[in-house]
């Protein structure tokens, strides 16, 4: 016999019950003590009515077995999973504070930009671990943020993660809470790591503005704004830091960050230079070696962001180049410096605008041709006008279908001589 779990229960295991932490939809949250180390520890369990349901017990275990799996300082640890007294239950480390969604809620939103920028860095380190392992989280969100009592974060509720690499697909079902899944989430297109970007997005936007990017007045306007709005611009903070906002809420998942680690890295990137502004302002300071050390780390600074500029221009990433082009003038004033890099940005950008009509005039004239020859029945040249415009073109679908109508019909002619021949 199944029993329900009350606030009256002592024990679990091995764990002794002090309190009640929480209830939620899953089960009670309990305060226990393991007595024989004296260690503190948050005992999750699962509600009676859950015990029938299979697909509950699996995003039960799940979160067990896949936080067993992680090691981080950034992810919530699980000490043990286990059943007692008919009672599910995982016990995991406790923690000193509060959730990230009572500060933003609570309007408590007191942290200076550095610090919010922290907060979120330490989340994308967590959520980058659990990539490296193959693990997608699928509802990140400021519930599941822990801010300890020094500041330090904990990505909770591994509850509905997905393994990259499963069997299991969940094509057309939207899993996570809807003010901060992916566009792709909503569409119900198979996804990856990316979707967990987007909802770092969302938070990092939160975090910024205190409002939330794509809330609409009820689920379906929500969900329409997440697929086709564009998120405004928040006023009050750097451009650069706009511009990572921008790429981490994009649309199109390949013109996200690749990885959690990628925005952490432009996140750190404005959190030193938001130091050294601080720094460089503080009229206080006077020390002849501090200020030598200032102009030297300043130096540095500019260096490494002019060759990051330059791989993106020769890479034709503009968008990127022009976002760290921002970022340099936040810190540098010389035109000297900026005005080359801007004077060769507008360079690229033109190059790439005539590359870019020559090529859709070419792949034009080439698929008239392709087409031509279809008609002629000229399937093995047109074939090859197809694969000319694929070449230039990868994406390009009337290419595509060309080229599949030709094979189709190139088999059916193989298909007739040969059985010709065998009459």
């Amino acid at each position: 016999m199944v029993l329900f779990v009350t606030a009256t229960l002592s024990k679990l295991g091995k764990y002794q019950i002090l309190g009640v932490l929480g209830k939620g939809s899953m089960g009670v949250v309990y305060k226990g003590i393991d007595p024989r180390i004296g260690k503190l520890v948050a005992i999750k369990t699962m509600n009676q009515k859950h015990l029938s349901d299979p697909n509950m017990q699996e995003r039960f275990y799940r979160e067990g077995n896949i936080l067993g799996q992680l090691t981080h300082r950034n992810i919530i640890s699980v000490y043990n999973v286990g059943e007692d007294q008919d009672t599910c239950y995982i016990a995991m480390e406790y923690l000193d504070g509060t959730t990230l969604e009572r500060i933003i809620r609570g309007k408590k939103m007191k942290l200076s930009l550095q610090k919010r920028l922290d907060i979120v860095k330490q989340v994308c380190e967590g959520i980058h671990a659990a990539h490296q392992q193959g693990i997608i989280h699928r509802d990140l969100k400021p519930a599941n943020i822990f801010l300890l009592n020094d500041d330090h974060v904990k990505v909770l509720d591994f509850g509905v993660a997905h393994f990259k690499n499963s069997q299991l697909t969940t094509s057309g079902v939207v899993i996570g809470t809807i003010n901060y899944i992916a566009p792709e989430q909503i569409t119900g297109l198979k996804i990856d790591h990316r979707a967990d970007i987007f909802s770092l997005g969302v938070i990092l936007y939160e975090m910024l503005s205190g409002n939330h990017p794509f809330v609409g007045k009820n689920l379906s306007q929500t969900m329409v704004r997440i697929i086709n709005e564009e998120t405004p611009r928040i006023p009050d903070i750097p451009e650069s830091l706009n511009q990572v906002v921008r790429r981490s809420l994009e649309k199109d998942r390949d013109r996200r960050y690749e990885s959690a680690m990628d925005l952490a890295a432009d996140l750190d990137n404005v959190i030193r230079t938001e130091a050294l502004v601080d720094t460089l302002h503080d009229e206080t300071i006077v020390d002849a070696d501090l200020q030598k050390a200032q102009v030297s780390y300043v130096r540095k600074l500019v260096e490494e962001r002019i060759q990051s500029i330059e791989e993106a221009l020769r890479s034709e990433e503009v968008d990127h180049a022009e976002g760290l082009i921002q970022q340099l003038t936040s810190y540098v004033d010389n035109t000297a410096v900026i005005e080359p890099l801007m004077d060769r940005l507008a360079e690229v950008k033109k190059q790439r605008s005539l590359r870019m009509s020559f090529v859709s005039q070419l792949t034009h004239d080439t698929l008239l041709k392709a087409n031509r020859e279809m008609e002629q029945k000229h399937y093995v040249v047109a074939i090859e006008y197809c694969q000319k415009v694929l070449k230039m073109d990868p994406g390009n679908q009337d290419a595509r279908i060309i080229k599949a109508n030709c094979i189709k019909k190139l088999q059916k002619f193989l298909d007739r001589v040969g059985k010709s021949s065998l009459t």
